[in-house]
């Protein structure tokens, strides 16, 4: 039965207890346990998001940020492997043809995907398909799923094939996690519960009809905010995790102000007025963060229903957007780095993990300070 959107929120925050309490020993492990498949599957969480042909029910933009959001803020890493499967499962769901959708989302399944679009792999051209050799790293997610997507160069002979402009010829293929080797190991600052290892495979052969072209590919099914594009998508998500991690620092910093009495203080962090200042922006730029997410968003859900395609200005928007949401999450951190103190980096404190997370998040290539960059050269892009 599908889920309502106040359902599925209604469900996730009901569920934030357990959350947090298999996100503590993720932190130990380096990756989520099998539960969080369960409670997944009894949250109605992944199969809401993705596009109705494969079972979901999400109706426009705004549903998708603030689930999106709201399950960051809960976790960091947790709203991480979302956004992952989210990514991966869409992606699979409206880009296969039939056989390739049939196999994942046949029956009514509900798979988990992960993996990663960059084409560290070649897939050399065979009768029906390709046989592919790679190694992949950075698989949020990867040991709770059931296939992988991975990015390759399509080659034949061993060279590299070019489209009509010259440029390489990349796809996605969509491979059961069964048929791939996990290698290497997740040991970082932040976002540890992610799992986020690496995977191979050697000549692997793979049907066409498991494969779906990454700069090229053609929607089969699904609508609105899901076809507004793999970059697009991807960067919009990432954007939808700040502001929940954002919003979170705020959350944490209400709370600690409270008791938090610093050396040679007289009287408790909310007693100081440079401390409600700063509080007050890191507020105000929440707003505002989501807000233009939220704008950028709806925007090209009306452009895609409109027109069928998105435009370079509102591609550029959502990165934008998604970029200055990491940004004002990186600052809110530093805000409480700075009027905390060491009760912000004591691991009986929650908020010493947000703040490793968001930092770890930061790095992300969807959201780097060169969006910025690409957004203001567009406005003089016939100049001399």
């Amino acid at each position: 039965m599908l889920r309502s959107y106040e359902d599925v929120l209604g469900a996730l925050n009901k569920a934030t207890p357990d959350i947090r309490e298999m996100a503590k020993q993720a932190e130990i492990t380096g990756y989520y346990s099998d539960q969080v498949r369960s409670l997944l599957a009894n949250t109605g969480a992944c199969q809401f998001l993705y596009p109705k042909e494969a079972g979901g029910a999400m109706q426009n933009a705004d549903q998708l940020v603030r689930l999106l959001r709201q399950a960051a803020y809960i976790d960091g890493s947790f709203g991480w492997l979302l956004i992952s499967y989210f990514l991966a499962a869409t992606h699979s769901a409206i880009y296969l043809t039939c056989p390739g959708f049939s196999r994942l989302f046949g029956d009514n399944q509900q798979p988990i995907v992960a993996g990663r679009y960059q084409p560290n792999g070649r897939g050399e051209k065979a009768e029906d398909g390709f046989t592919l050799t790679g190694k992949w790293s950075f698989a949020s997610g990867i040991h709770n799923a059931d296939w992988l997507v991975a990015g390759f160069f399509e080659t034949t002979r061993g060279q590299i094939l070019k489209d009509n402009v010259g440029k390489p010829r990349v796809s996605v293929a969509v491979l059961p996690r069964r048929d791939i080797a996990l290698t290497g190991s997740w040991d970082t600052t932040g976002l540890r519960g992610t799992g986020s290892i690496s995977y191979e495979c050697t000549e692997l052969f793979v049907p066409e009809s498991a494969c779906f072209s990454f700069d090229h590919h053609v929607v089969q099914r699904g609508h609105d905010i899901h076809t507004i594009g793999i970059l697009e998508l991807s960067a919009l998500t990432h954007g939808c995790w700040a502001l929940g991690m954002a919003q979170r620092v705020v959350d944490e910093m209400l709370l600690l102000a409270k008791r938090t009495v610093r050396a040679h203080d007289a009287a408790p962090l909310y007693a100081k007025e440079t401390f409600l200042l700063d509080l007050a922006r890191a507020c105000a730029k929440v707003a505002a963060a989501q807000a233009f997410v939220i704008d950028a968003a709806r925007s090209a859900q009306r452009e895609i229903l409109q027109l069928g395609v998105l435009g370079d200005p509102a591609k550029s928007s959502i990165r934008l957007s998604a970029t200055f949401a990491n940004e004002v999450a990186a600052d809110i951190a530093e805000i409480a780095y700075r009027h905390i103190g060491t009760s912000s980096i004591a691991k009986r404190n929650e908020i010493e993990q947000v703040l490793r997370d968001i930092q770890t998040g930061r790095q992300h290539m969807m959201i780097s300070p060169q969006t910025y960059v690409e957004y203001a050269r567009a406005h003089f892009s016939g100049a001399k």
